[in-house]
C-alpha cells in the first residue's frame, strides 16, 4: 500500500522532503500557513523582477544545496559573481540563480505535483496526533482561513517550523516530557528586514556588519554583486535582530522602516529619503536559534520528524546560521531515514504473511 506524509511548511525544507518522497511514491500533501510558498526563501516583483524578501546567495561550499540544483536541472542557471565584504581583503565568489530562488522554489513545487502530491495554503496546524489504532497513523488537524477545520491522516509527519511551535501543536503526541523541553528550550531571535529600492548606489560592498548602536546589524547590497537586472533600482536589504518584548515589534511597517533609514542615513548621508522608489519589510518571529541542543531531536515520536534550521547540528558550541545548506541536508537524512522505515516495515510485513 502506498504510504502517505503530511508535511507541514511549503519552504525549502518542506519542499525538499516533499519532492523527495513524491519521487518515492509516497503520497504527499503539503500544508502551509501563508497563501505562498517559500518560508524564508519567498519572493516578490521587485521591477519586472521576482527578488527574495530576505538576501541569499549560493556558495561553492553549498554542497547539499548545488547538489540538489543538479538534481532538479537548473545548476546551469547559476551564475557566479565576485562580491567585496567589508572589512575583508579576499573577494567570495558567490551564486546567484537567473532568475533568483523563485527558480528553486517553482521547480521543487512542480516536482511534487508532477508526482501526485498536493500543496494546501492558508492552512494552520492546529493540533497533531496519533489515531491510536493498530495502523499506527497520525492525524493533522488544520483550521483554513474560513474557520472551518479539516484532518490529514498520513503514515509520517514532518514539522519544517520553529521548534516552540512543533510543541505547542504536538501535545497528541507520544512524545517525552523531557523531549518536549529540550525542544522549548531552543530560543529564537526575531528579525526585521528592511528591503530597499535606491536611485543611487551608497556602498562598493556586498556585506557590511553594522557596530553596535544601530537598529539593524547587516547591509546587504544585492545588486552590487548580482547587478541591477530589472529591479528598477540598487537592491539593498538591512537586517536587524530584535526582541519580541521590544515595543519596536509591534511598531507599524512605515515607523520601522523610518527608523531604520535614519541610521542608514548616518552611515551615508548622501542618501535621501527622495532616493527611495520602493520598499518592504519582512518580519521573522523564529529567525535563528540561539543555539544548538545536544541530542539530536529530530525525531521525537516514532515517524514524526522536525525539519528545522535549530537542529541540523548536535553538541556543538557553534553558533546556527540562516544556511540554506545545512537544511537541504537534513531534510535529506530525514527522507533516507523514512525510506529506510518504509522499506524496513514492509520487509517485515511480507515476512509475516510468509
Amino acid at each position: 500500500m502506498r504510504k502517505s506524509v503530511c508535511i507541514i511548511g511549503a519552504g525549502l525544507s518542506g519542499l525538499v522532503c516533499g519532492m523527495r518522497l513524491s519521487r518515492a511514491g509516497f503520497d504527499v500533501q503539503i500544508i502551509e500557513e501563508l497563501s505562498y510558498p517559500g518560508g524564508l526563501l519567498a519572493s516578490s516583483r521587485i521591477g519586472k523582477e521576482y527578488l527574495e524578501l530576505l538576501p541569499h546567495h549560493l556558495r561553492k561550499t553549498d554542497r547539499a544545496l548545488l547538489s540538489l540544483t543538479r538534481d532538479l536541472g537548473i545548476y546551469e542557471d547559476i551564475t557566479w559573481f565576485d562580491s567585496f565584504w567589508h572589512g575583508l581583503a579576499s573577494r567570495k565568489k558567490l551564486g546567484y540563480f537567473t532568475n533568483g530562488f523563485s527558480d528553486l522554489i517553482n521547480r521543487l513545487m512542480q516536482e511534487i505535483i508532477d508526482n501526485g502530491g498536493t500543496i494546501c495554503y492558508s492552512t494552520t496546524v492546529a493540533e497533531i496526533s496519533s489515531n491510536g489504532t493498530p495502523d499506527n497513523k497520525y492525524c493533522t488537524s488544520c483550521v483554513l482561513s474560513n474557520s472551518s477545520r479539516v484532518d490529514f491522516t498520513s503514515d509520517y509527519v514532518i514539522f519544517t517550523g520553529s521548534c516552540r511551535s512543533f510543541v505547542n501543536s504536538s501535545y497528541g503526541l507520544p512524545i517525552s516530557i523531557n523531549t518536549k523541553d529540550q525542544l522549548m528550550n531552543i530560543t529564537y531571535r526575531a528579525e526585521f528586514c528592511l528591503l530597499m529600492v535606491l536611485k543611487s548606489k551608497s556602498s562598493d560592498v556586498y556585506f557590511q556588519k553594522i557596530n553596535d548602536g544601530n537598529p539593524f546589524s547587516r547591509i546587504v547590497n544585492h545588486s552590487n554583486s548580482f547587478g541591477l537586472r530589472s529591479y528598477g533600482g540598487n537592491i539593498v536589504y538591512l537586517v536587524g535582530d530584535c526582541s519580541i518584548s521590544d515595543p519596536l515589534w509591534v511598531e507599524d511597517d512605515s515607523k520601522i522602516k523610518d527608523i531604520y533609514f535614519a541610521a542608514y542615513k548616518k552611515l551615508f548621508p548622501r542618501i535621501t529619503k527622495s532616493d527611495i522608489k520602493a520598499w518592504r519589510l519582512t518580519k521573522i518571529r523564529y529567525a535563528v536559534s540561539e543555539r544548538f541542543p545536544e541530542t539530536d531531536l529530530t525525531e521525537p515520536a516514532p515517524n514524526v520528524f522536525i525539519c528545522s534550521s535549530a537542529l541540523v547540528s548536535t553538541n556543538t558550541s557553534s553558533l546556527p546560521e540562516n544556511r540554506m545548506d545545512g537544511v537541504v541536508s537534513l531534510a535529506n537524512r530525514i527522507c533516507e531515514k523514512i525510506l529506510s522505515n518504509t522499506n524496513q516495515s514492509e520487509e517485515n510485513e511480507n515476512d509475516e504473511d510468509q
